[in-house]
């Protein structure tokens, strides 16, 4: 224990009572000796008894938020990372920790140091220079330097994925990660092979690398040539043909999902055109090529001739000609249902009677039978005859 001025003092006013100048020599001797040993077993454990005087802010401070954040990496990051706007370093110093972020411009502040310009170095050269800047100020057996926390960047994801556009990344993001935040892959994508345009390079790879601030990611879509064709409320869509895939997944990938009745799908290679209800888009599955129309409001079928009611109906894709006509009351005793006759599209086509296959638009016509006929011709020409006998009568006066 060092011995004090003050406790020196005393032991010499104690020999003042008894003065002998040998013995006030000896007694200055054997203090001062005493001293000297304590200063050398002061410095030999100089680190236990460490203070340094000349920090102005003595309170150790708390750890910073980022340094708390979990990060989440596949591993330790690589000492070769590149540093640059927005990566956090965390500094250890014997006052505290400090935060430093790397700003826009790319350097870090470290208070009492100045700036330290660090963008576009690897880790390690950024963490060397940082201490060397460090040593202004403090010992630097005392001081350390980490990286806590990666920055964060746009990359733009273009191509077959379901929601194309910019995704936000961290440092260590692979391609497919941005791939993922993009909504994944869509059906038809080349998942074999991706392109990344990076600083007007392109770069064609199968592996997951990692990303760099302003790449362009492009998922490319597979080749084909049968496609699907959907339209709705004047808008058409084209997509790619899958077999065996239902209607509904189309529709659901053209953004058509409410707001139709009846869907009609034509086939471009024969024209011929099938109506189906909206309870058959979940099994139906269209051929190649096939023009599929999703119909706002409900089509109509038309009836004429020997019906009660003369007019239109709703279409139904499971009502055939007898259903209509009965819809609409024919009269058996003045209709000829052999001589049935549909007209479409401006032509008029044979149809079975109870099987044959009414499409929207359609129009159906009941002939009267040729006693009706041949009764109506009688009445008419009845009526002729007597205003021609009336109009006679009425000259001869």
């Amino acid at each position: 224990m060092r011995i004090s001025f003050a406790r020196n003092f005393t032991i010499l006013q104690t020999y003042q009572m008894n003065f002998c100048p040998k013995k006030v020599l000896f007694v200055i001797t054997a203090l001062s000796l005493a001293n000297a040993a304590d200063d050398v077993i002061a410095k030999q454990s100089g680190s236990m008894y460490f203070a340094p005087t000349f920090y102005e802010d003595q309170v150790v401070r708390p750890r910073d938020v980022a340094s708390q954040t979990p990060v989440n990496l596949e591993g330790p990051i690589d000492s070769n990372y590149i540093i640059g706007p927005g990566d956090f370093f965390e500094i250890l110093l014997p006052t505290g920790n400090e935060g430093v972020q790397v700003s826009p411009e790319g350097s870090v502040a470290i208070q009492g140091c100045g700036l330290v310009e660090v963008s576009g170095l690897k880790l390690f050269e950024a963490k060397q220079k940082i201490l060397e800047k460090l040593k202004i100020r403090y010992n630097k057996k005392f001081t350390e330097v980490h990286l806590v926390q990666l920055r964060r960047f746009v990359v733009n994801v273009q191509g077959a994925v379901w929601n194309p556009g910019q995704v936000v990344v961290s440092g260590q993001a692979r391609a497919k990660g941005a791939i993922y935040l993009a909504g994944q892959y869509k059906h038809y994508a080349n998942r074999d092979s991706i392109y990344i345009y990076r600083k007007g390079d392109t770069i064609t790879t199968t592996e997951n690398i990692f990303l760099e601030v302003g790449d362009i990611i492009e998922v490319p879509h597979k080749e084909w040539r049968q496609t699907i064709y959907l339209t709705h409320a004047g808008k058409t869509t084209t997509l790619p043909y899958v077999p065996n895939r239902p209607l509904k997944e189309y529709a659901k990938e053209a953004g058509i999902n409410t707001g139709f009745t009846e869907i009609s799908i034509k086939n471009t290679e024969d024209g011929f055109t099938r109506w189906i209800g909206i309870d058959k888009i979940d099994s139906f599955s269209p051929e190649p090529l096939s023009e599929i129309e999703f119909h706002m409001q409900a089509p109509y079928v038309y009836v004429g001739g020997a019906v009660a009611a003369v007019g239109k109906i709703f279409y139904n894709s499971s009502m055939h000609a007898a259903d209509y006509v009965a819809a609409s009351g024919v009269t058996i005793i003045t209709g000829d249902l052999s001589r049935i006759s549909v007209m479409r599209n401006g032509k008029r086509i044979s149809v079975d009677f109870a099987k044959g296959e009414i499409l929207p638009g359609d129009f159906i016509e009941i002939p009267r039978t040729v006693y009706e006929q041949v009764k109506d011709v009688t009445l008419f020409l009845t009526s002729i005859l007597s205003i021609v006998a009336t109009m006679f009568i009425i000259a001869s006066y």
